[in-house]
């Protein structure tokens, strides 16, 4: 399942494969409103949101 979000350093749209993601954190610079996302290539991204919110985006079935 591909899913939507914003990454918070450019504001542009990034898509992610659930299967991909191997954990999600609160960003420790602003942990309300931005989530650290690593996936299973070593890569790590910011995005836009709660990193609960987010969470549950991922788990929802399409």
């Amino acid at each position: 399942m591909i899913v939507p979000f914003i990454d918070v350093a450019t504001g542009t749209p990034v898509y992610l494969n659930a299967t991909h993601v191997l954990s999600l954190r609160p960003d420790p610079t602003d942990p309300e409103n931005a989530t650290l996302v690593k996936l299973e290539d070593g890569e790590s991204l910011r995005i836009r949101g709660d990193h609960e919110e987010i969470a549950k985006k991922l788990t929802e079935p399409s």
